[in-house]
């Protein structure tokens, strides 16, 4: 449409040269070309939009189909996790794992499986998009605590790296989807949120012995903080169940702090 609309000016401009016209003529063929720059230009922001949608709706098939892959990967490793969990302790400990496990894993599908709001920032406050973007960070912050403890250094290389230097990139990546929303960038934060499942740590426990055992290094470490990352990048990408995705994600951030403090320094629960 353009490239016709612009051979329609060519042409006009290219008689008005060529030809000497009476006056009458000539205000003729400047209204027409006129008319037509017009229309060329109007059919030039209308693709310029075009191309824009199709760009956005691109990448919110592509945020989609993370957040999916991500919803799976945790499902697996939580699940693995409750597992050896329930197996190595006792109903008392294990009854409140399962239930977290559960409630996350539910509120993330609802999250994926429901109708998206038409404009997904008009579904949550700033305010609250900024506790979940701060929630994502804070999860596997409070995941390498865990492990590390107050420690820069981890059990491997790549557990240092993690948390010296991949973490604080997610978080200025979330900093910066809070000035300035964009897709492309949501979608930045869910492909980083990958990186932390290589199996890499070596510490022999109930949630990374299985893993050990059989591939070496286990992939566990984190898991934490990709199901904060799920609950809430789904929550804001979709724009709903705000409130009960924060608590969520504050409930995981909470016990994987206090597990962090019961661990390393009173030795419970193991």
């Amino acid at each position: 449409m353009i490239i016709s609309h612009l051979l329609i000016i060519a042409r006009l401009r290219l008689r008005y040269h060529k030809r000497e016209p009476s006056t009458n003529c000539r205000c003729d063929d400047i209204k027409t070309l006129a008319r037509a720059e017009s229309s060329a230009s109007r059919a030039a922001v209308i693709d310029d939009d075009d191309g824009d949608e199709i760009i956005g709706m691109a990448i919110q098939i592509i945020q989609q189909f993370f957040l999916w892959a991500a919803f799976g990967l945790a499902t697996l490793l939580l699940a693995r996790f409750a597992l050896d969990f329930n197996r190595e302790l006792n109903v008392t400990l294990a009854a409140p794992f399962w239930a977290l496990v559960l409630t996350t894993l539910g509120v993330s599908l609802a999250n994926l499986l429901g109708r998206r709001k038409q404009s997904a920032a008009a579904g949550l406050s700033n305010k609250l998009r900024a506790l979940l973007l701060a929630a994502i960070p804070l999860g596997f912050f409070a995941s390498s605590l865990d492990c590390t403890g107050l420690s820069l250094r981890g059990c491997t290389p790549f557990c240092t790296f993690i948390k010296i230097i991949w973490i604080p990139l997610v978080a200025i990546l979330c900093a910066a989807v809070y000035f300035w929303p964009s897709g492309l960038l949501r979608l930045a934060i869910t492909a980083m949120a990958f990186v932390p499942m290589v199996p890499h740590c070596l510490c022999y426990n109930v949630g990374n012995g299985w893993w050990i055992d059989r591939v070496g290094a286990s992939p566990m470490c984190y898991v934490w903080g990709l199901a904060v990352s799920v609950v809430a990048l789904s929550a804001i990408t979709n724009g709903k169940n705000g409130f009960v995705s924060l608590g969520v994600a504050l409930t995981i951030i909470t016990g994987a702090t206090g597990f962090f403090i019961s661990h390393h320094y009173f030795h419970f629960p193991w």
